[in-house]
């Protein structure tokens, strides 16, 4: 009774949700590079200022216009501005953004690498003074998992968060709807990772896994100044950094992005083995084959040439296998986006959540409220997921979705 009750408010939701579409006009599309590659994540959004979205790990993206002509704007790290002017209401769009300009100017007569030291540590000296500065706000948070191919979990929730420019210290947990298939290797928690993989080190020797910025760069990482991308005036540096060989903790490789006249942060690229920082629990048959984990940060400007979290995205694959068996695969892509910053929240504990929490119980004790999800206008502007939505609708395990 409680699984058709469920699949009862989904169809009821479906329909509403075509009805509400039809009152307003849908701009659909997909954003690529110049090899026609998708670019993930992009920042798209009326000229006007009257709406925006991000497009999803494939590049697509849906964006309601209050009427139109309109020009669409679309923004990404290490491309240029692409506008387009937007008339009606047809096919889905393809928006081609081109390679931003790369640019070595004095660089290209003295050290690179020493250019590329300085800034990490005019950069992690910035951080490391305004440590104790908090921000709040409120993020949506989707996660989709799937197994040999095939989706077995996805869940949308939306936070009240206290961050700062470390880490994400604590959040409160509002609205949330999930579908879910049991079975196979299931991350419980696997927002902690987003959440406490630190942006910086305070105490290095503290750290149980290193990163780049922080007082011990030098000591503990390599870095590399790939290039210097101009942007509408204003120049950032691509700098790739790996750790030394005599490190002995655990420690990311990856990729920085700093502006080279304030040294503020804009986007950070982390890599690291998953079993590292996880203890895995398997059958004595299984053996881990490979594992992976990714995470990306993009930060906001902020007052005093400073920036703050505005998205993270998580990607991670693990793969077992045992005798005489087919490989097992899963993977896990995860986004925390913030669509409004606030003064802290009366009411809210935004409490801290261990690391041991388990994300997928506290979304299914949640209450289900379809009409905030059928009114809610970042979730109408969040990328679709058809082929997650129609993958879960044809095997009938719907649980609040």
């Amino acid at each position: 009774m409680t699984e058709i009750r469920f699949l009862g408010c989904l169809l009821l939701s479906l329909l509403l949700a075509v009805a509400a579409s039809a009152q307003g006009l849908w701009v659909e599309g997909r954003v690529v590079d110049e090899r026609q590659q998708p670019v993930p994540y992009a920042s798209v959004g009326w000229a006007n200022g009257s709406g925006g979205t991000a497009t999803n790990e494939i590049g697509e993206f849906r964006l309601r216009a209050p009427a139109l002509p309109l020009r669409l704007v679309v923004l990404s790290m290490g491309y240029g501005r692409t506008e387009v002017e937007v008339s009606a209401v047809g096919a889905p769009l393809t928006l081609v953004l081109q390679a931003s300009a790369v640019v070595l100017p004095e660089v290209t007569v003295r050290n690179p690498d020493k250019v590329a030291l300085e800034l990490v540590q005019r950069a992690s000296a910035k951080l490391l003074r305004h440590a104790r500065s908090l921000q709040y706000g409120k993020a949506f948070y989707r996660q989709k998992t799937r197994q040999n191919g095939q989706y077995r979990e996805f869940f949308d929730a939306f936070y009240d968060v206290k961050f700062s420019n470390r880490v994400i210290e604590g959040w409160d947990l509002a609205e949330s709807r999930y579908a879910f298939t049991p079975g196979g290797f299931t991350f419980t928690n696997f927002s902690s990772l987003i959440r406490r993989v630190p942006v910086f080190s305070r105490h290095p020797f503290r750290e149980k896994l290193l990163v780049p910025l922080g007082p011990d760069a030098a000591k503990n990482f390599r870095f590399t100044l790939r290039s210097i991308i101009s942007e509408a005036g204003r120049e950032t540096a691509v700098i790739d950094f790996e750790p030394k060989s005599q490190v002995s903790k655990p420690a990311t490789a990856g990729t920085l992005y700093i502006d080279v006249a304030t040294a503020a942060l804009r986007r950070q690229e982390q890599e690291v083995s998953l079993s590292s920082m996880l203890s895995f629990r398997m059958e004595p048959e299984y053996q881990r084959t490979s594992d992976h984990f990714r995470l990306v940060s993009d930060f906001a400007p902020l007052d005093d040439s400073l920036t703050r979290l505005a998205s993270t995205r998580a990607e991670s694959s693990i793969v077992f296998s045992r005798a005489h068996a087919r490989p097992d695969s899963t993977q896990v892509a995860a986004q925390l986006v913030f669509y409004q910053y606030t003064p802290r929240l009366p009411g809210h504990a935004y409490q801290e959540v261990g690391r041991h929490s388990r994300d997928l119980q506290q979304v299914m004790k949640q209450v289900y409220n379809p009409q905030f999800w059928l009114e809610n206008e970042v979730l109408r502007a969040s990328p679709i997921e058809e082929k997650v939505i129609k993958d879960f609708e044809g095997r009938k395990v719907f649980g609040q979705l």
